[in-house]
């Protein structure tokens, strides 16, 4: 048998136009074939349209966020650079300080002649890289990971800083209490009546050892502590009468005698220039005065070399 062959479809819709005026109407033809294509095209169109519709909106929401995620990125340069600034304007005050520091730490060195230990040597300091304070020199910005390390070595150098003023800080309170507890003043204020060495005797009959200085004055001059240290005698003692007798460490004492009266006592400490008695007339004495010794180790030296 003969297969049916499809005809064309040659339907056609008729579109009349009646005019109100009484003209005359008018018709138009339209295949049913066109209005298919029509269709189609405007199918294709509508759907071409709709994903160019998407991919708009796609581009838009991307360029939104681009642009959202360009600002937020701008404020957080900005920032960053405001940090930088106020980083490197403190690095800057800080190297000043420690400028400043190891100028002092070597004045004060020099002033006490003490000699710089070797774990405490003040290094060349390192600036930051592209940090110039000199006049004429280049422009830079360090980056944040430079100021941060340069921080760090500026914290290095601030606890050598320290460690070497704490030695020097012992090295003076030492020296301080060395100086404190050397008797250097004066005992009191008078007439010096007798010094050190062979002297004629107040007693008649020649001369006679002193192994000391005599101050006179009116009786209740007071009487200081020519160094400080540890008082171990106050009390009366044969031939010196009322008497003070201050141990000042390193072997040294000194004896204050002849008093009227001692304000201090056994296990006392005394500091420099402190009063610890009157001026009398007690023991083996002519007149009111203080009879002052010094001796080392148990040996009486001459006061004038310590005064």
């Amino acid at each position: 048998m003969e297969s049916k062959k499809s005809l064309p479809d040659r339907r056609e819709y008729t579109l009349m136009v009646v005019p109100h005026n009484g003209q005359a109407v008018r018709s138009i033809k339209i295949p049913i074939r066109a209005i298919k294509i029509t269709a189609v095209v405007l199918g294709v169109f509508l759907v071409v349209a709709a994903g160019f519709g998407v991919k708009y909106n796609t581009v838009i929401a991307t360029a939104m966020s681009e642009k959202a995620e360009l600002q937020t990125l701008r404020q957080a340069n900005g920032e960053q650079y405001k940090q930088i600034e106020q980083l490197t304007q403190v690095t800057t005050v800080l190297q000043s300080d420690m400028d400043r520091l190891n100028t002092l730490d070597a004045e004060i060195r020099r002033l006490v002649n003490a000699e710089e230990q070797p774990e405490t040597s003040r290094a060349g300091t390192i600036r930051p890289p592209g940090v110039y304070t000199g006049q004429g020199g280049p422009l830079g910005q360090p980056s944040l990971s430079e100021l941060i390390t340069y921080v760090e070595q500026l914290q290095q150098q601030a606890k050598v800083r320290e460690e070497s003023l704490n030695h020097l800080r012992e090295a003076l309170e030492e020296r301080n209490a060395r100086m404190s507890a050397t008797p250097s003043l004066w005992p009191s204020s008078g007439d010096v009546t007798s010094r050190f060495g062979w002297r004629s005797s107040p007693w008649g009959g020649g001369s006679d050892w002193h192994p000391g200085i005599d101050i006179a004055n009116d009786a209740g001059t007071p009487i200081m502590a020519t160094g400080a240290g540890r008082v171990v005698h106050s009390g009366w003692y044969t031939g010196y009468g009322k008497m003070v007798k201050i141990d000042h460490g390193n072997g040294i004492v000194t004896i204050y005698a002849h008093n009227s009266e001692n304000i201090v006592s056994e296990g006392q400490y005394v500091k420099k220039g402190e009063t610890i008695a009157y001026m009398g007339n007690t023991g083996w004495s002519t007149g009111p005065h203080v009879h002052y010794e010094i001796r080392v180790n148990g040996t009486a030296v001459n006061p004038a070399k310590f005064l």
